[in-house]
């Protein structure tokens, strides 16, 4: 339902004050508006087009686009009448684009927004904004001011459930490094939204956010989100999602060879799971704590934890736990010598994966298959397994095994990734 101006006003006070800058403002001017959803952005936009005495041109940024923002901006408005106001949305877009660095391009081309002479409006995640603030200073210190906007209480609510919903149709593992940068944005946006909220749904995202920031190796920023997550289980006296947690932060601990630390949230973890007889829950720490002590090189304790691990996750009809136990037995076994029943197990492994569409699982399970045929002496099919392992980490910026497949390339006499780049050309 369209909102009328005094209705759009009353739910966001400040509204009023950046119609008023807009009405005043001649010339260059830059305005950030901070609205942390599309659906705000979708609900406002038409209450201020029909308020604001001025044409608008809008920009939607395309990340694919490499010219920048301000020679975008300039080109749009070489046409436009002398009293029309520049919005911009998007920018966000390229926020994680490695390939441009966009902090230090907004400090750097400041000066060209100025010389397009109309007011430039920023429609802005917060996020994005405290970015703004924070590392583009130069750029920051043009703005004339910031204007909030923010959901209702039920909206709030209703996007929560709408967001989680849409996340939970996918395997993190499966997503494309694109699609996990734009559910960075959307989680961290909607996290914004409910700064104040201990709910349930804010825990849920705080899990989620931290899964995709451990799947591109960002371990800061993951074990940040399980901490607050941590925090949120215990607030609400959540058992269960507790020791999923705890398990969650032992991986973060693991990934940075802190083996000692992952085993203490790990025996945390167990001893929850347990208490509560969550069997699904047990098989996952099991397995992890089976790591830990692979790693140590303590395979009869690891194979143990791996079998009971097993058994558990094979009643619970829980296929990608079951997967990932039959590929960690699997290295027991190569560490033993026993290359062809590891390659078995590796087989069964690759074949779950498959069904389930875990594509994260597949690229860890063909870059333990690749090394199997080289200890089996096959070294072509080695390398044919690891570039098809490389082609899908790469899909989606699987962090672990690029890192793994990086110093696989220089102990075969590569430098870096470019390595499989080059070997799966010259075998096409």
């Amino acid at each position: 339902m369209n909102q009328s101006l005094d209705e759009a006003i009353e739910l966001h006070p400040s509204l009023k004050f950046f119609l008023k800058a807009m009405q005043r403002c001649n010339g260059f001017g830059l305005y950030f508006l901070r609205c942390n959803t599309l659906d705000l952005r979708d609900e406002l936009l038409p209450v201020i087009k029909g308020a604001l005495a001025k044409p608008i041109v809008e920009l939607d940024i395309d990340p694919k686009n490499d010219i920048y923002v301000d020679a975008q901006v300039s080109q749009l408005m070489e046409t436009a009448p002398d009293n029309a106001v520049v919005f911009i949305y998007g920018l966000e877009k390229l926020f994680y684009l490695k390939e441009r660095p966009l902090m230090e391009e907004l400090n750097w081309r400041r000066g060209h927004y100025g010389r397009v002479e109309h007011p430039i409006v920023f429609w802005l995640p917060e996020f994005l904004i405290t970015e703004i603030l924070t590392y583009a200073p130069d750029f920051a210190d043009w703005y004339s001011g910031v204007y909030e906007f923010s959901l209702s209480a039920p909206e709030k609510s209703n996007l929560t459930l709408k967001t989680w919903d849409s996340v939970n149709e996918n395997i993190i593992g499966s997503l494309s490094l694109e699609e996990k940068q734009r559910w960075i944005i959307n989680l961290k946006n909607l996290l914004e939204e409910l700064a104040d909220d201990n709910s349930q749904s804010r825990r849920d995202l705080l899990n989620r956010l931290g899964q995709l920031y451990a799947s591109l190796g960002n371990y800061d920023k993951a074990l940040s989100c399980y901490q607050q997550n941590l925090e949120l289980c215990r607030l609400l006296k959540d058992k269960e999602n507790e020791g999923a947690t705890l398990n969650n932060i032992s991986l973060i601990y693991k990934a940075r060879g802190d083996s000692d630390t992952a085993l203490c949230y790990l025996q945390d973890s167990l001893k929850i799971c347990q208490q509560i007889d969550n069997k699904e829950g047990e098989g996952a720490t099991l397995n992890n704590i089976s790591n830990i002590y692979d790693v140590q090189g303590d395979y009869d304790t690891a194979l143990r934890f791996l079998q009971d691990s097993l058994k558990i996750t094979q009643q619970a009809g829980n296929k990608a736990g079951e997967g990932a136990t039959l590929n960690n037995i699997s290295q027991i076994y190569k560490a033993r010598g026993d290359y062809d029943t590891a390659l078995q197990l590796l087989e069964g492994s690759l074949k779950i994966y498959q069904q389930i569409g875990d594509t994260a699982g597949l690229c860890t399970t063909l870059f333990n298959i690749g090394h199997i045929h080289l200890k089996n002496e096959d070294p072509e099919q080695a390398e044919a397994t690891w570039r098809e392992a490389y082609q899908l980490a790469k899909t989606i910026g699987l962090a672990q095994v690029l890192n793994a497949l990086k110093n696989l390339a220089k102990q075969l006499g590569g430098e870096d990734l470019t390595f499989w780049e080059s070997e799966d050309r010259r075998y096409l």
